[in-house]
This record gives C-alpha cells, sequence and structure tokens, in this order.
C-alpha cells in the first residue's frame, strides 16, 4: 500500500509519518504539508493507493484535496486524519467523498483498521465519528417514527442495517447474507422508509442512538 501523508505541523507530520511506515505493508511515498503540494505529487508519482490527510491546512485544506482527487484521481483513496469531531465537519468530509474518517485521538490499531478497510474498497468512520453523527442535534430523522418502539424491523432488515453501518456495499451485503443485491436494495428502500430518512447517516444515526448496532 503506497500513501502520501498531508499534516501541516512538521513534527506531526514526522510522527504520523513514522507510524504508518511502521505498519506491514504500508509505504509512505511522500510527506507534504498542504493537500496543493499532494496534487502535485499524484500528478507525478504513480500507484499511490492512498491519501493520510489533515482536515485543515493552509493553500489547500482536506476537504478541498478530497473533491480534487474524487474529480481528478478517481483511484486514489483518501482517508482523513484530524481533531476536528464537528459532526458539520464530518458531514462536509462524506458530502466531499472521504473514504475515511479517523480523529487524531485514534489508538493506532483504529488507523490501521481503518487503512485497511478503505484500500479493500469499503468506507471507515471511527466509532468516535459514528457517535459524533448519532448525537448531532441537527436531526435527519423524521420525529413521527423517531422511536423505536413504533418501527417493525424485521431480523433480516436488521443485519442488512448493521452492514450498511459498517460501510459494506450493496454486493458484498448480498454476499454475506446470500441474497441478491436487488433484494438488498429493496431491504434498504424498505429501512429508509420506515425510519423516515433518505441517507445512509440517517440510517446509521438511527442505528446507533437505539443501539441496534
Amino acid at each position: 500500500m503506497r500513501i502520501l501523508v498531508a499534516e501541516d505541523h512538521r513534527i506531526l507530520l514526522e510522527s504520523i509519518s513514522m507510524l504508518l511506515s511502521s505498519i506491514d505493508g504500508i509505504e509512505v511515498v511522500g510527506k507534504y504539508t498542504n493537500g496543493r503540494q499532494v496534487l502535485t505529487a499524484l500528478e507525478v508519482e504513480k500507484g499511490i493507493d492512498l491519501v493520510v490527510s489533515d482536515l485543515q491546512m493552509p493553500v489547500m485544506g482536506g476537504i478541498e484535496l478530497t473533491l480534487q482527487i474524487r474529480a481528478h484521481f478517481p483511484d486514489v483513496k483518501i482517508c482523513l486524519l484530524t481533531v476536528a469531531d464537528q459532526p458539520e465537519a464530518i458531514k462536509e468530509a462524506l458530502r466531499a467523498g472521504a473514504d475515511g474518517y479517523v480523529l487524531k485521538s485514534a489508538e493506532r490499531e483504529d488507523l490501521e483498521t481503518a487503512l485497511k478497510t478503505i484500500c479493500e474498497g469499503r468506507k471507515f468512520y471511527s466509532d468516535a465519528v459514528l457517535m459524533q453523527l448519532a448525537h448531532d442535534p441537527v436531526q435527519e430523522l423524521n420525529p413521527a417514527v423517531d422511536k423505536p418502539q413504533k418501527i417493525t424491523i424485521t431480523q433480516r432488515e436488521l443485519e442488512v442495517l448493521k452492514l450498511i453501518a459498517q460501510e459494506f456495499s450493496g454486493t458484498q451485503i448480498a454476499e454475506k447474507l446470500f441474497i441478491s443485491p436487488t433484494t438488498v436494495e429493496t431491504h434498504r428502500k424498505h429501512l429508509m422508509q420506515k425510519l423516515g430518512t433518505q441517507t445512509t447517516i440517517g440510517l446509521v444515526k438511527y442505528a446507533i442512538k437505539f443501539q441496534l448496532i
């Protein structure tokens, strides 16, 4: 796994790079202090699998870098490693297309799991990040159905909900549950209807809030 690291604080940049380099299978190819430098490096360095970036940096921060990578280097994954735990910052990163969002307070094992999960083609948001979304006062759920006792979720729907919350794709969920991708999407639609949300974040927030996962 070939990685570029972006962090504007040089001591942290060196520390993060050393930590990542100590993980089996990871090679830190370049270290940069802003997103613009990362984009320049991606033009030159081929075969980069992943960018690990801070959220707030001068010249170009993590959100803009994410948007640029999605637009110009769609095969490159990006994980934001940051102290920003505000729900709005997290949701902005999700909308931009970040593959992962990990807080700098996370354990080494969490970061290692995040990188491996992302490179397997799935998204990763640490437990602390999901809890921030779950406790976001700006509710995405329909207040009329925002109580578990008012909703009947089947065992199969619960299984699908748990896998959705773990960021498995529809195809991967189908394989795990031995059902068709079409059936997975039907369960997803039913869950969204029952829970009164139109987004995956809404499903995850509900699942965490009522301890379904």
